[in-house]
């Protein structure tokens, strides 16, 4: 199994645990199958790792560190590899239209970069 990790800031907040909870909270269907969609990708991910392939997952290219999406829709959450078999969760956001949302994509980075930094990794 493939270890998966939540970015959390320097105060230790968690955009991505903060909506985790929410949906987990939420007495809303649609809000129930969307966390039931996240929780199996995680499965996935946690159990093939760097080997998971679309529909599932899906590289993003074209920026300075590697990172990747889960794609339960309609959600999107952007992740990275470090350490080459340990997974990092950055943020999360609702597609709206077929591309890939640049400042989404930016954001991502940015965590990532601030988690990679105070974790010591490169």
């Amino acid at each position: 199994m493939y270890e998966i990790e939540v970015y959390e800031d320097k105060k230790g907040d968690s955009e991505i645990e903060d909506w985790l909870n929410e949906l987990n909270d939420s007495k809303q269907k649609d809000d129930q199958k969307v966390l039931k969609k996240i929780r199996y990708q995680l499965k996935i991910l946690a159990e093939l790792g760097p080997k998971i392939r679309p529909p599932h997952s899906k590289v993003i290219k074209g920026y300075k560190y590697p990172i990747m999406e889960l794609r339960p829709q309609p959600e999107r959450i952007f992740y990275a590899c470090y350490d080459g078999e340990k997974f990092v969760l950055l943020s999360h956001y609702m597609k709206k239209q077929n591309k890939t949302d640049k400042r989404q994509v930016e954001h991502a980075i940015t965590l990532l970069e601030d988690w990679l930094e105070r974790k010591g990794k490169q």
